[in-house]
């Protein structure tokens, strides 16, 4: 009895042939999950790549320009940003020019203006007091160009959260249905002492 038992399970465990129907509908809906979410973090940090090159090449544009900036000169540069990032995202840049005044011991704006959507606020003084951390240390007087974008970056409706309540299997689950990317940039004047608005 034991003998019999012995062969029949040797002869069990020897066997190769069968269905891998149950393994692949258990496998297959988190191996598609993680194939999506994989395409989801290159795409975000794709996009990130994309907003800093575009950021850096504004803000390197106007740190080489002589004369006064108008509505004209800053569209071309979001028609750049646009290029450069892709016109399928949205987007929002701000352009702001400050300096640091000793006698005050603060940052002050001397222009600042927005593009896109996703920023809609032009910097003011009271906004630089609580960034004073994330800015360089400057002489007095001196000025510097800062270049802030955002951009989205989309999430395939396969991995968000439904407005039901459900969510993807396993610990795969993005309750949002975007995400943004940010780039600052900050960098000098080139050529001359600060870049004007309109007229210096």
């Amino acid at each position: 009895m034991l003998q019999a038992l012995r062969s029949r399970m040797r002869r069990f465990f020897g066997q190769s042939d069968g269905s891998i129907t149950l393994e692949a509908i258990l496998y297959m809906p988190p191996i598609l999950m993680l194939f999506l979410l994989s395409l989801v973090l290159f795409d975000g940090f794709r996009t990130n790549n994309l907003s800093q090159k575009a950021a850096y090449s504004i803000g390197d544009a106007i740190s080489r320009e002589t004369v006064p900036l108008d509505d004209a000169y800053l569209n071309g540069m979001e028609a750049v940003y646009q290029e450069i990032v892709g016109r399928r995202a949205g987007y929002g840049i701000r352009f702001t020019i400050m300096r640091w005044s000793a006698s005050q011991e603060a940052y002050l704006v001397d222009w600042s203006n927005v593009r896109g959507t996703l920023i809609t606020n032009r910097l003011t003084d009271a906004d630089l007091e609580g960034m004073e951390n994330d800015l360089p240390q400057l002489q007095n007087g001196e000025r510097i160009i800062m270049i802030e974008a955002r951009t989205d970056v989309s999430v395939p409706e396969a991995l968000r959260k439904s407005s039901d309540g459900w969510a993807p299997p396993l610990s795969v689950r993005i309750d949002m249905d975007k995400f943004q990317m940010a780039a600052n940039v900050i960098t000098r004047p080139r050529f001359t002492p600060q870049v004007c608005w309109q007229a210096c």
